[in-house]
């Protein structure tokens, strides 16, 4: 019964290659929520996006820096535009 069974798992992830990604990361979340917690897990899932979606740009050739420091310079009141970062 086992060999049928390791046979039919290995002949589903040599013909669709991107269900044994899915099957992993599938589990990886369960485990993850039964350790951590709903709440926990969603936050670290949130902050790893968050993650991914920065080194995307990052690797784009965005300079997110000059972008964040423009679009706070800004939005900055200018009683505050004489710290160092403003000028």
């Amino acid at each position: 019964m086992w060999g049928e069974v390791k046979k039919l798992l290995k002949q589903a992830f040599e013909t669709y290659p991107t269900r044994k990604l899915g099957f992993i990361g599938g589990v990886i979340c369960g485990v993850a929520i039964l350790i951590f917690g709903v709440f926990n897990t969603l936050f670290a899932f949130f902050c790893g996006i968050i993650g991914l979606y920065i080194g995307s740009r990052f690797e784009e050739g965005d300079d997110l820096i000059d972008k964040t420091l423009k679009a706070l310079e800004n939005s900055v009141p200018e009683r505050f535009k004489y710290w160092k970062y403003f000028n």
